[in-house]
């Protein structure tokens, strides 16, 4: 016989209300064939839909484009102006007599004559100085320069004669005519009638052009915007839930339940969209298929942080699938959340190990037991 055991998880009971399928306390005498599991009664929350404007009414300026108006237009593209014709000029052949020497005069120069004669230079000119003689014998006086008698010395001027030319007939020329002595006959072009041009005239060039022509310019309008306005659904808490039930259940648990790839970023217990796409795939599918099956949703954590925030973070984790598949149709009763923490992880990297992000990685995971 079977003895009746507890469930020593703790679990998380979605849309528990006390009836006959819970309890408050243990029966006093069990079935030794029942099992039972201690439920954390979820918190209560009341909805409330709020509207809120996320756009106020207001004024939006339209622009009323110009309006133009099509016109035609000649334009002159290239104006009118005068050709200019070159024409050459009109040549005759001569023959010319060209002289190889031309006659020239010869001149012949005829030196200057010169005769000699003598100048007289003073070299230096006639001078005259005082010359002190004898002492006058009747001087009275002891010194001798006194009483002294001066004579004026005369001396001649000196005159050099230097021998000089003077010009007696001045240089001349004379010339001679030398006449041509060869030739030779050329045979030229000689210009008849210059070269000159005549004038042509060369019409304009027109070219017919579209234009848009502005009739008014851009003006505005005012375009009266209704405010946008969404609902958000506000949750409030109305009951505090707590571990005040127990629930019956299966005593044929797998031990290991089916490992689905729905992983959490670290210290995280939302579900992404690829992990909703996941529980649709493998667990609503089931659900709904099987209306009597009843499913365990356990949550793991890894090894890090505390022992106490690894179990709450666990129950939130399973509590965000169980209210994920409510959302989805599935009767509350029909689902059991358990949170094992880091009690059950499936590779060496505890608290003390030195493992890889990866590593850790796998023992944040969601498991999900069917019976």
């Amino acid at each position: 016989m079977k003895k009746s055991y507890l469930l020593l998880c703790t679990l998380l009971c979605a849309n528990l209300t006390l009836s006959q399928e819970y309890f408050e306390s243990l029966p006093e005498n069990p079935d030794p064939n029942k099992c039972f599991a201690k439920c954390v009664i979820p918190d209560e929350y009341a909805e409330e839909i709020i509207t809120i404007i996320v756009k106020p009414e207001h004024e939006k300026l339209e622009v009323i484009p110009a309006v133009f108006k099509t016109k035609y237009e000649e334009v002159i593209v290239r104006p009118a102006s005068m050709r200019f014709v070159y024409v050459p000029a009109v040549y005759e052949t001569v023959v010319d007599t060209i002289w190889i020497k031309d006659k020239f005069q010869k001149l012949t120069v005829h030196p200057a004559e010169f005769e000699r004669d003598f100048e007289n230079i003073e070299i230096k000119p006639s001078t005259g100085n005082w010359v002190a003689g004898e002492k006058d014998p009747d001087c009275p006086s002891i010194d001798k320069s006194d009483c002294r008698i001066f004579h004026f010395v005369e001396s001649p001027a000196v005159v050099r004669e230097v021998p000089i030319e003077k010009l007696k007939t001045k240089e001349t020329t004379s010339s001679e005519v030398i006449a041509g002595d060869d030739y030779v006959l050329i045979t030229k072009q000689v210009e008849v009638t210059p070269a000159h041009t005549l004038q042509e005239q060369i019409p304009e060039k027109t070219q017919t052009v579209e234009r848009q022509v502005l009739v008014s310019e851009e003006t505005t309008r005012v375009i009266s915007i209704p405010e946008e306005q969404t609902q958000v659904i506000k949750k409030t808490l109305t009951k505090k839930g707590g571990t005040t039930a127990w629930r019956e259940v299966p005593c044929t648990i797998p031990e290991r339940g089916e490992i689905l790839p729905i992983h959490y970023a670290l210290g995280h217990h939302g579900l992404t969209p690829e992990s909703k796409r996941i529980i649709d795939q493998h667990v609503l599918s089931r659900m709904k298929e099987n209306k009597s099956s009843l499913i365990e949703i356990g949550s793991h954590t890894d090894a890090r942080g505390s022992d106490s925030f690894n179990q709450s973070l666990s129950e939130l984790r399973a509590k965000s699938v169980i209210e994920y598949l409510i959302s989805k149709g599935i009767e509350g009763r029909r689902l059991i959340a358990v949170g094992y923490g880091e009690s059950k992880l499936l590779n060496n990297c505890g608290n003390t190990s030195n493992c890889s992000e990866n590593e850790h990685a796998e023992n944040r995971r969601t498991e999900f037991k069917v019976f």
